[in-house]
């Protein structure tokens, strides 16, 4: 038996820029366009940061979410504590009445939005020891009440934060199910902040969002982007769980040739897709689980993403990640 080749999802997200550079300069067949990996959504959210989970006097929200056998509920703070702007905290909803918006995908994926109000009690100095409203110099930086992701369905299940931000559900035996994209968060009014996942158990996360600016050195309090939207950032995210549409064998180039056509979801959430894709494809097509294989499978996630279909072709030499990158994801030497 053909061992499963698994690669660790640290090196995809190293090799991702060089496979984007690596791929800029050619002609990628069916005129795919070359795209980096997603990591920048996470980006400036330290994952050491201590659990500040929504606190009791605060109202919350929750939302199960669902996706072929994972099942997840999402716990979101919403805009005001008790008594403040209403007894029900409504100035973290959307603009269409619910604090959570879930919308259905085609693949059985779903988007996930919702708001997560400022916290004024957290908001911090940018050194992280004095809080808002110093006088001696330090820059002001705004945060929101996290919101939490619990995982219920599968019990012996665990959730994993990958190096690009998005979080893998795993089963017992560490195969991926599923999961979330990266998480990206704008104001209501149009900046972008900083979204960032903590994973702080093995079945739970948080959503961390920062704003992206600072207050002026010295001006004692928040200005600008450092001051942070006043009713809150919107989150997105996307669940998913099938990671394979098709996969069927044919003759290319000469020799053996599986098309493969992943998912919407998993060309385009990073790493949980292509890790949530290759898992099911080695599952169904055992003659997939090469080397070679997965260099070209992984060529195709890193820098190909929208081609029609990623062929692979078990025939094609072993030469290593760098070299079927260089070669357009098509090794012949």
């Amino acid at each position: 038996m053909t061992p499963v080749v698994r690669r660790p999802c640290s090196t995809l997200a190293v090799v991702g820029l060089v496979v984007a550079v690596l791929l800029t300069s050619c002609s990628l067949p069916d005129g795919a366009a070359p795209v980096p990996p997603t990591s920048a959504a996470s980006e400036g959210v330290a994952s050491g940061d201590p659990s500040t989970a929504p606190s009791s006097d605060r109202a919350t929200v929750t939302q199960a979410l669902a996706a072929d056998g994972i099942e997840l509920v999402l716990t979101v703070p919403l805009g005001a504590t008790p008594g403040a702007g209403g007894a029900d905290g409504a100035d973290g909803f959307h603009a269409g009445g619910e604090p959570v918006a879930v919308t259905p995908d085609e693949d059985g994926s779903s988007r996930v939005a919702f708001v997560l109000p400022s916290d004024e009690a957290a908001t911090v100095a940018s050194s992280g020891s004095t809080p808002t409203g110093t006088t001696d110099g330090t820059d002001v930086v705004s945060t929101a009440v996290p919101a939490t992701i619990d995982l219920v369905s599968p019990a012996d299940g665990s959730l994993v934060r990958n190096s690009d931000g998005s979080v893998t559900v795993l089963d017992a035996a560490g195969t991926p199910l599923g999961g979330l994209s990266a998480p990206e968060a704008t104001e209501t009014s149009g900046p972008a902040g900083r979204a960032g996942v903590v994973v702080v158990a093995p079945t739970r996360a948080e959503v961390h969002v920062k704003a992206r600016g600072a207050a002026p050195s010295g001006t004692g309090s928040a200005t600008g982007d450092g001051a942070g939207p006043a009713h809150g950032w919107t989150v997105t995210t996307w669940l998913g769980a099938q990671g394979v549409r098709s996969a069927t064998w044919g003759e290319r180039e000469g020799g053996r040739s599986l098309a493969v056509d992943p998912t919407p979801w998993a060309r385009q959430s990073g790493i949980v897709g292509e890790a949530t894709a290759w898992a099911q494809l080695v599952a169904s097509e055992p003659e997939a689980a090469s080397r070679t294989m997965r260099d070209q499978f992984d060529c195709h996630a890193l820098g190909a993403t929208d081609k029609t279909t990623w062929n692979l072709e078990p025939w094609r030499p072993d030469v290593g990640f760098l070299a079927t990158a260089a070669a357009r994801c098509n090794p012949t030497t």
